[in-house]
């Protein structure tokens, strides 16, 4: 690994007060997991929380107007409505925001100055299965406003209702599981890691880039043997309110397994750069780091299952981390300039030092990738 980068700047991201946020105890600030931008419109979330957060810039250096939107009116969770979804992926595509959470178990662990060795072991026993972290779907979105504002809002049916309009639709979550687990437990390699928790190499989904019907999702966990995976879906819309998974892979499986050598790191997040994928790459494990960011040159132009060695990589920076915070987990793409490519990170456990004494706002990190290092890393 190389030296971590510097970011060009930070910008602020100003949130409203949490208490109107459902299952968030903590400043919503300090829990986020994934972002997407699309105009003026950054999209983010908490992964201790049941909605997707607005967020609106008119400088590029600010990003306010916070308006918190509850899945919990778009879709039936099956957990109810105050247990989180766990969201760990965002994306913006054809006019839908898509999200997805982890579809992963959690163990317990011990408080960190725990000294009661019984209470530490009954805590490192329970696993927990929530079924609202089997969620996955997409929103339509509108203009609110004028369209070139580039402000968008989430809606249930844009066109009214009728018959053949675009809708709010997930999968089905049924049995504490999804179409997706259910499909993931007929695969001789992963089905054992779906009763192994998160951060523990357990199956765990982070990252969600889409294209079209194509969508990738990315796996912290598991990683099996230094190798990273991608799932690869097809989602088709089924009867009202539902979304499908076609049959892409070998003997009709519902997904492609892409492999990937991201020196024996799990995947934090995807973002899509024009055929390519984006891969912020980060420890399976309960750990500060490394975190890197890696291109897949012609990623979405790839019709079959594929294992890429390291060579076929592209390496475009280290980023920094903390001891105990800091740990990158979203990026989106913002605007090129004097030929470099943005990109907006957002850290779950912030230092310190990004927090305003507002209790609400935090800083994100942006680094400035040039077309050439791009091209050539």
């Amino acid at each position: 690994m190389s030296k971590p980068a510097k970011p060009e700047k930070r910008v602020r991201l100003r949130f409203g007060k949490h208490g109107g946020v459902s299952g968030i105890d903590e400043p919503m600030r300090r829990d986020l997991s994934a972002c997407a931008l699309i105009g003026s419109t950054l999209w983010t979330a908490s992964d201790e929380a049941t909605s997707v957060e607005r967020l609106i810039t008119r400088d590029g250096d600010t990003f306010e107007e916070h308006v918190s939107f509850d899945l919990v009116s778009f879709f039936d969770f099956p957990a109810g409505p105050d247990n989180e979804i766990d969201i760990e992926g965002l994306d913006v595509d054809d006019g839908y925001l898509w999200i997805v959470g982890s579809h992963g178990l959690t163990r317990k662990k011990p408080a960190r100055h725990e000294t009661d060795a019984e209470a530490a072991l009954e805590r490192l026993t329970v696993i927990k299965r929530d079924p609202n972290r089997f969620f996955f779907g997409r929103v339509p979105l509108v203009p609110e406003g004028h369209p070139e504002d580039g402000i968008w809002r989430p809606v249930q049916h844009p066109d009214g209702g009728s018959d053949g309009c675009r809708e709010a639709a997930c999968i089905k979550m049924k049995n504490g599981g999804s179409a997706l687990s259910r499909a993931v437990a007929e695969d001789e390699q992963l089905a054992p890691f779906l009763g192994v928790p998160c951060k523990e190499n357990g199956f765990d989904v982070e990252g969600l880039a889409v294209r079209g019907r194509r969508v990738y999702l990315g796996l912290r966990g598991p990683v099996l043997r230094g190798w990273a995976l991608i799932l690869e879906l097809r989602v088709v819309r089924g009867k009202s309110g539902r979304l499908k998974l076609e049959k892409i892979g070998p003997n009709g499986a519902r997904f492609r397994k892409h492999f990937l050598d991201l020196d024996g790191l799990g995947i934090r997040e995807l973002a899509r750069f024009d055929d390519d994928l984006l891969i912020l790459a980060g420890p399976t494990m309960d750990l500060d780091g490394p975190v890197a960011l890696y291109r897949w040159p012609g990623a979405l132009e790839i019709d079959q299952p594929d294992v890429v060695p390291h060579d076929r990589l592209k390496h475009l920076l280290d980023l920094p981390v903390g001891d105990g915070v800091d740990h990158p987990e979203g990026i989106a793409l913002l605007a090129v300039e004097d030929d470099a490519q943005r990109l907006l990170i957002v850290n779950d456990s912030p230092a310190e030092d990004r927090l305003y004494g507002d209790g609400t706002s935090i800083d994100a990190d942006v680094f400035a990738v040039s077309h050439r290092q791009f091209k050539n890393a």
